[in-house]
């Protein structure tokens, strides 16, 4: 009667332990996809147009004369990138130092090229100045952002770009720049976050 009580015993604790070590065991990792690796370049892109944007605000010859640092902020209206490439923590779990995070890389993507498609396109409109090495690095970012969806080419090119007087059109210029620039920062920061693939594990 013993002998067979001990090997019942034995078994139910070997199950268990078999179940804590396969329950507590590592987390296998999403394997990182090619379009994760792509971002990583396009994280290093969109460093760099976020340079070239900037050098742009500080250029005296497109707004030697006008105080651009007075000109507020223009962004495109048409998109959520903000939203879309936020990742949200859940409340309850902040305070517990765990991460429970919600991320739709597809929508955030998503926004993200539609917002280059946008500048790209007002960029190239506007014949005051020489935009073109800008223009270029922002097709380059738009033609290497991976897993984006839409025709960029479909975007119009901002109007008050192309009509009014040179003065009118440096203005909105300063004011368009302006939220390229806060734009293309948080693009830059959406590509970091989605190159390292957190929102993956």
């Amino acid at each position: 009667m013993m002998p067979n009580f001990y090997l019942y015993f034995t078994s139910c604790v070997l199950l268990l332990a078999l179940f804590c070590q396969v329950s507590m065991g590592t987390p296998v990792r999403t394997p990182r996809s090619l379009d994760t690796e792509k971002c990583g370049q396009c994280a290093d892109l969109s460093r760099e147009l976020v340079k070239n944007v900037r050098k742009l605000l500080d250029n005296e010859n497109l707004f030697g004369g006008l105080n651009c640092s007075e000109q507020r902020v223009e962004v495109n209206s048409k998109t959520q990138t903000v939203l879309a490439c936020e990742p949200n923590t859940d409340r309850n779990t902040r305070c517990s130092g765990q991460r429970n995070t919600t991320f739709s890389e597809s929508a955030c993507l998503r926004n993200i090229r539609a917002d280059l498609g946008h500048y790209a396109a007002s960029l190239q409109a506007y014949k005051q100045a020489d935009l073109s090495s800008t223009v270029q690095d922002t097709k380059n970012l738009l033609n290497n952002c991976p897993s984006t969806q839409g025709d960029p080419s479909s975007h119009v090119a901002d109007a008050k770009l192309t009509s009014g007087n040179s003065v009118d059109q440096r203005v909105h210029l300063c004011k368009l720049l302006k939220g390229f620039h806060l734009r293309v920062i948080t693009i830059s920061r959406a590509m970091g976050y989605i190159s390292a693939g957190d929102h993956r594990k």
